[in-house]
Formats: structure tokens, C-alpha cells, sequence
């Protein structure tokens, strides 16, 4: 067996605790830096780590959060507006079938 076995599990978790702790550093290291050099606005203090350009999470301001819901209800409008149409265009077409199909059983009984 490649991996060595149960005797290389104590050397393995050493190393990936190493690793991990290192990657930490680093993150730290890059991520004060940035903080100091960009202007962080009046946010809670307790949050300003998560205004980070590394961080994928955000604090948001009550007016961001308003503005990306708005975003979001007018993306959703906007999909039910052409679900609208398009159901329009079935209803429209359905009739058309269903006045084609009367006036084709209507022709055989005139003849």
C-alpha cells in the first residue's frame, strides 16, 4: 500500500496542521495589509476582517441590501413578464389549432 498505512497517520496530521497554520499566516499577513491600506467605512468594528478582498462574504450597509433586493424583484418581474408572453403566444396558438380543427370537420359535412 502507497500511503504507508496507520503508522503515517500522527506525521500526516502533524504536516497538515503545519501547512494549514502557514496558509493562515499568510492570509493574515496579506489580508492587514490590504486593510491598512484601503479606507474601510463606518461599519461595525467587530466586522471590518469580512471587508477584506479575499473575504468572498461582505457586511452590507442597509441601502446595498435595498438596492441588490430591488435587483433581484425586477430580475424576477422581468422572467414572470416573458413567462406572461410566452403562455400568451401557447393560448393564442392553442385557439388557432382548435378553430383549424373545427373548420376541418366542418368542410367533410358540407361535401
Amino acid at each position: 500500500m502507497p500511503t504507508g498505512g496507520p503508522r503515517n497517520v500522527i506525521p500526516g496530521a502533524v504536516m497538515f496542521a503545519l501547512f494549514g497554520s502557514a496558509g493562515q499566516v499568510v492570509y493574515n499577513t496579506f489580508d492587514a495589509r490590504n486593510l491598512a491600506q484601503s479606507e474601510v467605512e463606518a461599519k461595525p468594528s467587530n466586522f471590518q476582517w469580512m471587508n477584506s478582498k479575499w473575504n468572498p462574504m461582505q457586511v452590507l450597509t442597509d441601502k446595498e441590501y435595498d438596492s441588490m433586493l430591488q435587483e433581484k424583484l425586477l430580475w424576477i418581474n422581468a422572467k414572470i413578464a416573458l413567462i406572461d408572453e410566452s403562455i400568451e403566444a401557447l393560448r393564442a396558438e392553442e385557439k388557432e389549432m382548435a378553430s383549424k380543427q373545427a373548420n376541418d370537420k366542418a368542410e367533410p359535412e358540407a361535401k
